[in-house]
């Protein structure tokens, strides 16, 4: 048996969910992905796949081998590439995953900038709230918002994540500008929200976090919408600073400062955006040229 191909045509089932759909993305016929499975399975005497006339799917075992058959075999693609690649343009799929709001503010201009400059790459851009695992192989490049990098991640920091509270000068001069927390919970807000709810205002006083819920005028998942409605008036809003572009500067929004407290959305000190990435994988010219080049973009002194 040809373990390793076999080990292949497992991993594309398991991500087509049925032997049609991994034979097509193979490029083989259904009959030899079966095939070899089976033979996979009768090597290891479990039985790693249930089907049923409809449906294909991991047995409990074949979910555990999975996740460790995942990472070794994108290891050793990784190995062909690091020593295929090196007398040759960067190449190959780079993915990366970034927070909506910094993604579509900041990455995303810079991502059209690197493609111009290494066009035989190929960017897979999500732009989510969601977290993946580096140590998994679901991404390469991870942009995260954070107090506290992961340890097993190679982390450079792009940027201070600094906080403004910020309105409209209509709406300012309509319904005041708010000086403390107090303040605050008498006005309207624009709130984020994110897979796992809305975020909330936490507040750190010099004795403790405290979270502030405003009664809330309007709510989304997107930045770019709540900083519309900022400038719109509907009311006070919390935003990034490298998200408020000159809309300060030119008076579209009026910065406001809270005597009693500092205002973040999690709570921890020294918020920041950081890429992450595995040591292993800067070997890869690919990864190499990408993380050098979003350094040298995005990174603030």
């Amino acid at each position: 048996m040809d373990k390793l191909r076999a080990l292949e045509y497992f991993l594309s089932v398991a991500d087509a969910g049925s032997f049609s759909g991994a034979a097509k993305m193979l490029g083989v016929p259904a009959s030899s992905v079966s095939r070899r499975i089976q033979e996979l399975e009768s090597d290891l005497g479990v039985a790693l796949l249930y089907r049923t006339t409809r449906v294909v799917r991991l047995t409990e075992l074949g979910g555990l081998y999975l996740d460790h058959v995942r990472p070794a075999l994108s290891s050793l693609a990784d190995a062909d590439a690091i020593v295929t690649s090196q007398p040759h343009s960067p190449a190959g799929l780079v993915r990366i995953t970034a927070p909506s709001g910094y993604g579509g503010v900041c990455l995303m201009p810079a991502i059209v900038k690197l493609k111009r400059q290494y066009p035989d790459l190929i960017l897979d851009v999500e732009l989510t709230d969601n977290v993946y695992n580096l140590a998994s192989n679901e991404v390469d490049l991870a942009i995260r918002a954070t107090t506290a990098p992961p340890d097993r991640s190679v982390a450079r920091k792009l940027s201070d994540s600094k906080l403004l509270l910020v309105a409209s000068p209509d709406y300012v001069a309509k319904h005041g500008c708010p000086r403390t927390m107090a303040d605050v919970l008498d006005h309207k807000a624009v709130f984020y929200r994110q897979q796992g709810g809305v975020v909330y205002w936490q507040a750190k006083t010099h004795k403790a976090w405290i979270e502030l819920r405003p009664t809330a005028a309007f709510i989304t998942n997107r930045g770019e919408t709540l900083l519309e409605e900022a400038l719109a008036g509907s009311g006070l809003a919390l935003v990034a600073q490298w998200g408020i572009g000159d809309h300060v500067t030119e008076g579209r929004l009026v910065e406001i400062e809270i005597e009693d407290a500092e205002l973040s959305t999690i709570r921890g000190d020294n918020l920041g955006i950081y890429l992450l990435y595995h040591r292993p994988k800067y070997s890869l010219s690919k990864i190499q040229v990408t993380v050098d080049f979003l350094l040298a973009e995005l990174a603030k002194s």
